[in-house]
C-alpha cells in the first residue's frame, strides 16, 4: 500500500525515452563492432564506436530518477526500515530479468556442450563452453552481481553494468541525504571532483571502459551517479533554467550526438549528457515534444529488456557461424550482408525486448516487491 507521506511521483516521459535511445546506440555499439567487420568502417564516424559512451547516461539517469523518487524518503534520516525497503525495490527491479538472461546464457552454454559430446557434425567447430569468458567462478560472480569487479565482462557482459548498479545502490539513500542538507557551493565542488575523477581514469586507462572493467568502473558509475543527483538538486530548485531548459532537449541531444561522432574524450560527452538530463527532465507531458511520443516512451521501458537480450542474440549468431561455416559472421557476409543482419538482429531484439518486459521483468518485479508487503 503506498505511503501517503511519500506519494508516487509522476513520471518524467522524456527521461523514460532517453533511456530507450541510450539502449539502441549501446545494442548498434555491440553489433556493429564485436559481431560485425565491415559496417563500422562503412560509416566514417566516431558515433557509434563511442556509443559505449550511453552507459554513462544510465548512470546519470539512475541517480536523477533515484532522487527523483526516493528524496522524500530519505531527506531527513535513513532508517533501517526504508533502507530495506529501498535496497529490496531495487533488487526486485534488476535480478529477476538478470537471473533470466543468466539462466538462458547457461542453457545456450550447455546446449553447446551437448552438441560437442554428442559429436554432431560441425560442433568441433565451436569454442569449448565453460571456458574463456564463461567459465563456472565468473557464473558464480555474475549469480552474485559482482561481477564487475571482474577487469573482464563475462557471460551476459552488458551485465557488467548492472553489477556496478547493483554495488552502488548500497550508498544511494546516504547520498540523497547528504546532498539534500548540501549547500550549492557543496554541489558545484562535488560535479568538478567527479569530473577530475572521470578525467583522470580516461587519461590513465585512455577510455572510459571501453576495453575494461574492474574498480576504474565503480569509480566511473558512482561518479554519474553522484551528477544524476546533482542534476535533481538543479531541477528541483530551478537552477540554469535558461541553459538547460525544456527547449533546449533536442538540441541537448544532436549536440551530444555531435560530440559522439568527434575524436574527443569521452568525459566530455558525460557533461554533454549531464546537460540533456537537466533539459529532458523539465520537458512537460504533451504530444509536441518527441521525447514524450508514444513510440519512444514505451521504448524507454522496455530498454532494460533490450539491454540485458541484446547480448544473447549476438552470441547466437556468432556461434551458428561457426557452427555451420567453421567461419566467423564477417568472414561469411558482404557489406550488404552485413547490413542485414544488423537490421535483422536488431529487430529480433525489439520483438523479443517486449516480451521479456511484459512477461518476465515486470510481474516478477511486482511479485518480489508485494512480497515486501
Amino acid at each position: 500500500m503506498l505511503n501517503p507521506a511519500h506519494p508516487r511521483q509522476p513520471e518524467l516521459a522524456a527521461l523514460t525515452s532517453l533511456r530507450g535511445i541510450a539502449a539502441l546506440f549501446v545494442l548498434s555499439h555491440h553489433f556493429m563492432y564485436v559481431l560485425l567487420d565491415k559496417l563500422p568502417h562503412f560509416i566514417p564516424s566516431h558515433l557509434f564506436h563511442k556509443s559505449y559512451l550511453w552507459v554513462d547516461l544510465f548512470f546519470i539517469l539512475s541517480g536523477f530518477v533515484l532522487a527523483y523518487v526516493y528524496q522524500s524518503r530519505f531527506e531527513s534520516e535513513v532508517t533501517r526500515q526504508n533502507y530495506c525497503k529501498f535496497m529490496w525495490a531495487r533488487f526486485a527491479r534488476i535480478y529477476p530479468l538478470h537471473l533470466c538472461m543468466l539462466l538462458l546464457f547457461l542453457l545456450f552454454e550447455l546446449f553447446q556442450w551437448w552438441l560437442i559430446s554428442a559429436h554432431v557434425a560441425g560442433a568441433d567447430r565451436l569454442d569449448v563452453p565453460f571456458t574463456g569468458s564463461d567459465k563456472p567462478f565468473t557464473f558464480v560472480t555474475n549469480l552474485f552481481l559482482v561481477q564487475t569487479i571482474h577487469w573482464e565482462a563475462y557471460w551476459n557482459q552488458p551485465a557488467w553494468s548492472i553489477s556496478a548498479e547493483w554495488l552502488i545502490y548500497f550508498t544511494v539513500p546516504w547520498l540523497i541525504l547528504h546532498f539534500h542538507h548540501a549547500k550549492k557551493i557543496t554541489l558545484i565542488i562535488s560535479a568538478i571532483a567527479v569530473f577530475v575523477v572521470l578525467a583522470s581514469v580516461e587519461g590513465y586507462f585512455g577510455n572510459l571502459g571501453l576495453d575494461y572493467a574492474g574498480w576504474p568502473m565503480l569509480l566511473r558509475c558512482f561518479g554519474e551517479c553522484v551528477l544524476g543527483i546533482i542534476a535533481y538538486h538543479c531541477y528541483r530548485n530551478g537552477d540554469w533554467q535558461k541553459l538547460a531548459a525544456a527547449k533546449w532537449t533536442l538540441v541537448a541531444l544532436v549536440f551530444n550526438l555531435f560530440l559522439l561522432a568527434l575524436p574527443v574524450p569521452g568525459v566530455f560527452s558525460v557533461a554533454g549528457f549531464f546537460w540533456l538530463v537537466l533539459c529532458a527532465s523539465r520537458v512537460p507531458e504533451g504530444k509536441n515534444y518527441v521525447l514524450t511520443s508514444t513510440p519512444l516512451v514505451y521504448l524507454g521501458k522496455i530498454s532494460f529488456s533490450v539491454y540485458m537480450f541484446h547480448w544473447l542474440v549476438l552470441n547466437i549468431l556468432r556461434a551458428g557461424s561457426q557452427y555451420f561455416t567453421g567461419q566467423t559472421l564477417p568472414q561469411n557476409l558482404s557489406l550488404a550482408g552485413e547490413i542485414g543482419v544488423f537490421i535483422g538482429a536488431t529487430l529480433v531484439v525489439l520483438c523479443i525486448a517486449p516480451l521479456l518486459y511484459h512477461f518476465v521483468e515486470t510481474p516478477l518485479r511486482n511479485r518480489l516487491v508485494k512480497s515486501q508487503g
